[in-house]
């Protein structure tokens, strides 16, 4: 017999497979559990009134085919209310059926009580007259500290007899209290239903529940398909489950969260990182620091991975919610707006959101603290352009009804209200981690001056504010460094306020903002690109002189990631170069984060040294679609570079889709990251946050079908006679899949050799396991 106890989602639970198969915010859902340690498959349904204000939900437990014959299973609801002690108006009460319950002779247990804010309520618990129970329902109220309200396991088990058979039972104790238990053990299969509403509202009862559930699924998939068209070679029939796990695990990994923060406000001199060995100096500053408890505070987010990381991220929120708003205009605005209200006076807003003791129990106590001088990718206004197109209706929408939408004057209300708050942050990244440009150090001839940035919080071996945590950057760290990738946000950043500023008539901030995006560009080539290497690079200062970094992966493809380059740019066949090079960022599964031909590929954390993320992915097929409609009637630019461009975006989107769904196909699982040899998932499973987000490039549209396969399309066959051309086109369409196939097994196999050799020899001294944090 197991005795396992389920509560909260983990990432090394021994689950076969979990997730949400249907979700809607606004209706309700589905999910289902597999549990081969404790023999049972459960589904959750739930479903809700229009508003919220009742809602009722539904456990199903199904013995699995090798599970014992006298199999048992425990359910444990459990509820709570904060703040009962200091509040006599926050009352909960529960009892059970021999008690007598007003008004539902057909449930089991039941509960009243009474919040400011949500008034009075009522939940009730009922089963199915076929269920087979092993004891009596019981009922446990207890009355708790405080600080273990979120500690339900605890308490519960704190509560438990155990019996002969080492069964798990608790006193039935009814009555009031700030913690209560309704449990209840079954033989075999049962369902449970579990109904709530607001005293005012009407209930909704099983019935209900089946007839809103039966109704959601049948009306989930067409929504799906609808706001999420699948074209060719995504159409087929076995994507459409796919899609829909996609839709369903980012919305279900939303939560709401509560709770204060953990800040350094002490603003060290330290933290400016002025001098040599900076991060020493602010290492030290960091450990004598006294760290402030802030006031509770509430954020409305969606998280990258249930089991692993439930809780808020900055740089992973923009790419949330560029589905999100897709789907849900204004549940994607409900979101940006609770994550600027974050924001403080000086326009800073933490990139980790550990709000509460609940949050801190699952965060090493070494990234608890945030700081006020760290950025982060500031990925929220990527939201902007996509927001404006919807409400000034340059771009189709068919998501749920929306009420910016549908009223111009709402539209403009929440332009005008979030504006500012976008230009405090933007204002406070520029100034936190602008890069130094005085006389101190010297600057390439014809730079703008102070249009360029640097992470504030790099060590030897992290620069965790980039995003990009273990990727390499110059070493040791330099007072003077510039980041491509810095500066490349700001530029995305500016155009981002410029579209705004424009929308709101603000014609001199749109000048303003129009002249940074004039700025960043220009010094992205003046300060970053590296004429002998071809690629945009990190920079520093060497033996008094300035020298450029150059780390070819990710960081020298954001100027392309951010929209940052024209389709006629001098630069942009040597960044097609480099992306499109199976030696270095190019594999059948994605872009790899770094060169495979980069003495750091593979080593050390392995985190950002190769393995292929996907949100970066799908920019990049999006952003070279855009290069490639440039060819279209009304467009500018070269027609052979971007004619290149949409041929890498669409053979792209094919690697990165397929990857994603093999991954799903044969885990259950999306995952953080993918390995570039063998495209297997990698880090975090069940990670529906950005990896989310190739559901926008599964309804791309491209001339003549999907892409096929190419050897530097544009470059490399221009130079040869036009009969050898010829004759190597036919070879390669007549062979393309056999020798794509044979030149992938050879380059993976290489690959998987070159890592294992590598870790092999490598030292982790001073390493932080990431798969720990």
């Amino acid at each position: 017999m197991s005795l396992a106890l389920r509560d909260t989602c983990e990432q090394d639970d021994g689950m076969q497979g979990y997730g949400w198969t249907t979700y809607d915010t606004r209706v309700g859902g589905s999910q289902t559990m597999h549990d081969t340690a404790l023999n049972i498959d459960l589904t959750t349904d739930f479903f809700k009134s229009k508003g919220g204000s009742s809602w009722t939900g539904r456990v199903t437990g199904t013995p699995r085919p090798d599970a014992p014959r006298d199999i048992t299973t425990t359910v444990v609801l459990h509820a709570a209310i904060e703040k009962a002690e200091l509040d006599d108006t926050r009352i909960l009460t529960c009892a059970h059926q021999s008690q007598g319950l007003r008004d539902r002779d057909d449930a089991e247990a039941g509960c009243r009580g009474e919040v400011p804010g949500l008034g009075a309520f009522e939940f009730y618990v009922m089963t199915d007259a076929e269920n087979n129970p092993a004891h009596n329902t019981a009922v446990n109220s207890v009355q708790v500290p405080e600080g273990k309200i979120w500690q339900a396991k605890s308490v519960f088990m704190s509560q438990v007899n155990a019996g002969n058979d080492k069964s798990i039972t608790v006193d039935d104790k009814p009555g009031a209290g700030n913690m209560q238990f309704i449990q209840m053990t079954f033989k075999g299969a049962f369902t449970l239903t579990f109904t709530y509403r607001g005293l005012e509202a009407t209930p909704l009862d099983a019935d209900g529940l089946e007839a809103g559930i039966t109704d959601l699924e049948s009306s989930f998939p067409k929504t799906v398909d609808k706001v999420f068209p699948r074209t060719r070679p995504f159409s087929e029939g076995r994507y459409n489950e796919f899609s829909r796990a996609l839709v369903s695990n980012l919305l279900g990994g939303q939560g709401f969260f509560h709770g204060d923060s953990k800040v350094d406000y002490t603003r060290a001199p330290e933290y400016e990182e002025t001098d040599v060995k900076f991060w020493e100096k602010a290492a030290a500053a960091m450990g004598r620091a006294e760290i402030t408890t802030t006031p509770p505070t509430s954020l409305l987010s969606f998280t990258p991975s249930r089991p692993f990381f439930p809780r808020g991220f900055l740089w992973d929120e923009g790419f949330h919610l560029l589905p999100v708003i897709e789907w849900d205009l204004d549940l994607a605005v409900s979101v940006l707006k609770s994550w600027l209200s974050q924001m403080d006076e000086d326009g800073w807003i933490a990139r980790e959101q550990i709000l509460g003791p609940e949050a801190r129990s699952r965060v090493p106590s070494q990234f608890q603290v945030q700081y006020p001088h760290y950025a982060n990718p500031p990925a929220l206004f990527m939201v902007i352009p996509k927001l404006l197109s919807k409400i000034t209706g340059a771009s189709a929408y068919a998501g749920h009804s929306s009420a910016y939408i549908s009223s111009p004057d709402q539209a403009s209300a929440l332009i005008k209200e979030i504006y500012p708050l976008l230009v405090r942050n933007y204002n406070f990244f520029r100034r936190t981690q602008a890069g130094n440009f005085s006389t101190d150090y010297p600057r390439p001839e014809g730079a703008v001056p102070g249009e360029g940035y640097r992470w504030r919080g790099r060590t030897p071996l992290h620069t965790l504010t980039s995003g990009l945590d273990d990727y390499p950057r110059a070493n040791p760290p330099h007072p003077a460094e510039l980041h491509v990738d810095a500066l490349a946000w700001v530029g995305a950043s500016a155009e981002a306020l410029r579209q705004a500023a424009e929308y709101l008539g603000e014609d001199a901030d749109a000048a303003t903002y129009k002249g940074h995006v004039s700025d960043v560009k220009k010094n992205l080539d003046v300060l970053h690109w590296d004429p002998e290497e071809q690629t945009y690079c990190d920079a520093t200062v060497e033996g008094g002189a300035y020298k450029r970094v150059c780390h070819q992966g990710y960081v020298s493809l954001f100027p392309l990631f951010l929209g940052l380059l024209d389709s006629d740019h001098p630069n942009l066949p040597a960044v097609l170069d480099l992306l499109s090079d199976p030696n270095k960022l190019w594999s059948p599964y994605g872009l790899r984060s770094l060169s495979a031909a980069h003495p750091d590929y593979g080593t050390g954390e392995d985190y950002w040294r190769g393995a292929v993320w996907m949100q970066l992915n799908v920019l990049a097929v999006m952003r070279l679609r855009d290069l490639g409609e440039r060819d279209r009637p009304g467009g500018q630019g070269s027609m052979s570079v971007s004619a290149r461009a949409m041929s890498l975006a669409a053979e792209l989107r094919e690697h990165v889709v397929d990857t994603v769904y093999k991954g799903w196909v044969d885990t259950g699982f999306v995952w953080e990251q993918y390995d570039d040899s063998k495209g297997m998932g990698r880090h975090s499973r069940a990670f529906t946050g950005w990896t989310a987000c190739v559901i926008l490039l599964m309804g791309l549209t491209f001339p003549g079908g999907s892409g096929e396969r190419r050897e530097n399309v544009g470059s490399s066959l221009s130079a040869m006679p036009v009969v050898l051309v010829v004759v190597l086109a036919v070879l390669v369409v007549a062979f393309r899949r056999q020798i794509t196939t044979v030149a992938a097994h050879v380059m993976n196999h290489w690959l998987t050799w070159r890592k294992s050799r590598v870790r092999r020899g490598q030292s982790y001294e001073q390493v932080i396991d990431l798969d720990t944090y």
